[in-house]
């Protein structure tokens, strides 16, 4: 990938792995009934997606 196509893909990688890390954290909160999951999982799908974010990045500018 290159260009803006990169950057988009980064970006979308981030997006989607913050909201399903929430998502995962909120289903583990309803059925456990707690209150912490939620922002554990937010925290968790950050960590990856700026992980994942990071490659695609590293990537594009390689290629």
């Amino acid at each position: 990938m290159k260009g803006a196509a990169g950057v988009i893909a980064a970006g979308s990688a981030f997006a989607v792995a913050a909201v399903g890390g929430l998502l995962i954290g909120i289903a583990l909160d309803h059925a456990r009934h707690t209150e912490y999951f939620a922002v554990s999982g937010l925290f968790a799908g950050i960590a990856l997606g700026g992980y994942a974010a990071f490659r695609l990045l590293v990537q594009t500018n390689i290629s």
